[in-house]
């Protein structure tokens, strides 16, 4: 039997290997709900800590579409735009809230010329933080004993609280840009409104003369 640091190390090396398919390489058939489960339980399978930890089941589908974080399906078929949404947000939900995950989303696709290409860069991104994240790992394990449980769970608790640390910065920021978006078009509805107004009065003017 494995020891909890070659447990580890294994899992790490599978994880440094882990990359979502690009947007080219998914499916290019509609599926219906059941594949889409079934697809992107292979997807996200490195994620699991055991066979009862599903990453993605058919009522977070429905729920991401009724929070409008996912277009709704095409005759009851996703296709890739949606396959490669639901792989973002079951990555971001595991550190945002959905309303967040919702803000993301909306501001990286409203705008995009290439949804493929903006997914890709996503796809990316992501290889590059796990890379880091991995190297960082092994470079810490080295200094542990086999079966050191205090020495794991402060590693542990290390990475956790790191994790938090940029969760909490990512959080603000995403707060800040929606205080300030929201802040922008109350004056642009503000002074529409003034507009409005002041057009009324003027042709009201020009009618009594």
């Amino acid at each position: 039997m494995n020891s909890i640091k070659k447990s580890l190390e294994n899992w790490l090396n599978e994880l440094n290997n882990f990359s979502f398919k690009n947007y080219e390489e998914l499916p290019d058939i509609d599926l219906y709900m059941d594949q889409v489960v079934t697809f992107l339980d292979k997807q996200l399978y490195i994620f699991q800590n055991n066979t009862l930890d599903k990453q993605i089941t058919s009522s977070m589908i429905n729920n991401y579409v009724k929070g409008e974080v996912l277009p709704s399906p095409i005759s009851k078929k996703y296709n890739r735009e949606h396959l490669a949404l639901i792989e973002e947000i079951c990555t971001l939900k595991q550190v945002l809230s959905i309303a967040d995950v919702k803000q993301i989303e909306d501001d990286r696709y409203i705008d995009a010329t290439s949804k493929g290409e903006t997914f890709n860069e996503f796809n990316r991104l992501n290889n590059e933080k796990i890379e880091i994240s991995v190297s960082e790992a092994f470079k810490k394990l080295n200094d542990i004993d086999e079966n050191d449980y205090s020495a794991l769970i402060a590693l542990a608790t290390d990475f956790a609280l790191t994790a938090n640390a940029y969760i909490n910065i990512s959080r603000k920021i995403l707060y800040l840009t929606k205080r300030y978006k929201d802040i922008e078009r109350a004056k642009e509805t503000k002074e529409a409104e003034l507009q409005k107004e002041a057009k009324k009065d003027k042709k009201k003017k020009d009618d009594e003369e």
